[in-house]
């Protein structure tokens, strides 16, 4: 048997609930969106994709061994944004910006050892970001657009961050479930 699995980072919950405010102000625009729920608003750091139970407790010891390596750190969330900026609009996220290069070392630490176990690299540079939706027709796409134009420069606070998630995703008719495998703290070397 295997799960789909995926690496994330957990946010602070003052900023899911400024996050949550941020898609119920874009929903009014009615655009066909299905917005994640706020107990899945989370930074995901390493897609896996379907992991084997063989594979499960390895997965696991991986991200033991890197998160030992990273001190804990912080992220500033802001700026809401249209993807693509132009053309069809594929979903709506806010950006992460942690100047320390931790989050971007922290990455690249788990990317080099999955893919020693065989897991797939990316092939597209890292780009933090919180997925708020994901657009799902064209109906009222450019009112949409226009509003989140209207709060792109906004700044929805700090988040700390000081442990990492292993979890598993249950695809459902109402959208995926996340289960956590493992959590493992920062900087525990």
């Amino acid at each position: 048997m295997s799960l789909r699995t995926f690496l994330a980072l957990p946010l602070d919950e003052v900023i899911v609930e400024r996050l949550v405010e941020v898609q119920q102000s874009l929903a009014s625009a009615g655009a066909r969106v299905r917005w994640v729920d706020r107990k899945n608003l989370h930074l995901t750091i390493k897609f896996l994709g379907d992991v084997t139970d063989e594979q499960s407790p390895e997965v696991c010891r991986v991200v033991e061994k890197v998160a030992a390596q990273i001190e804990p750190f912080e992220f500033s969330v802001a700026r809401v944004v249209s993807v693509p900026p132009a053309g069809a609009m594929r979903m709506v996220w806010v950006g992460v910006d942690e100047p320390t290069g931790r989050l971007e070392k922290l990455h690249e630490l788990l990317e080099e050892s999955y893919a020693e176990m065989g897991f797939k690299k990316e092939n597209r540079s890292f780009r933090p970001h919180l997925t708020l939706g994901r657009v799902k027709g064209r109906q009222n796409v450019r009112q949409l657009r226009a509003a989140v134009a209207e709060i792109a420069e906004s700044d929805f606070g700090v988040t700390s961050i000081n442990e990492l998630i292993v979890f598993s995703s249950q695809l459902t008719p109402d959208g995926p479930v996340y289960s956590p495998l493992a959590k493992v703290k920062l900087g525990m070397g």
